[in-house]
């Protein structure tokens, strides 16, 4: 049985303050579950995203910094500060996260890739080659990635591209996942 462990309750908040190892047995029981109705197509199941898949759907399309242009606005996001209109967000480190849909979503339909909580990724950090790749997936090493900013972040840490780094069994009120139906990867 997988735990709700979120430091922020309610129906529609993000699950949160949870480990990569925590997220990914959520992911494995979904698709234990789901499996045993015929609903997971064959090869594949329910996972983390990798960062590429993460950076795909969070762009959705678009070529700037954010998702919705060049700037982030406290009435796009749920995130600290806005360093693009210079004003908080009214965001107090004991405020947390707000319900999933509370912004606009990006134009895949997806709700809150910028701010609310850092999303794990299942690729362990690397740095990224000088060589063109691409649908990149790293695997072995000891930190795993989160993509996304968090409520308590600056605009900028929201951007489509930052990434951060967290040893798998780190879990706080800022820590999130978001699951996705793909083919099987092996982190």
């Amino acid at each position: 049985m997988v735990v709700n462990t979120s430091t922020y309750l309610g129906p529609s908040l993000p699950v949160e303050d949870l480990t990569w190892q925590q997220a990914r047995a959520y992911c494995s029981a979904l698709t234990a579950q789901q499996s045993a109705l015929g609903n997971v197509p064959l090869g594949y199941e329910y996972r983390l995203p990798t960062e590429a898949e993460w950076e795909y759907a969070c762009r959705a399309g678009s070529t700037t910094e954010f998702n919705n242009g060049l700037d982030l606005f406290c009435n796009q996001a749920r995130f600290g500060y806005s360093q693009h209109s210079n004003s908080s967000c009214g965001v107090l480190v004991s405020s947390g996260t707000v319900p999933v849909g509370s912004y606009a979503p990006n134009a895949f339909g997806l709700y809150d890739m910028h701010g609310n909580v850092w999303e794990w990724c299942l690729d362990s950090y690397a740095a990224y080659s000088s060589a063109a790749v691409t649908d990149p997936f790293t695997t072995g090493g000891g930190f795993r990635v989160v993509r996304g900013g968090s409520w308590l972040n600056i605009s900028s840490v929201c951007r489509s591209a930052v990434r951060y780094v967290s040893v798998p069994s780190a879990s706080a009120g800022f820590f999130g996942f978001r699951v996705v139906l793909a083919p099987a990867l092996a982190p």
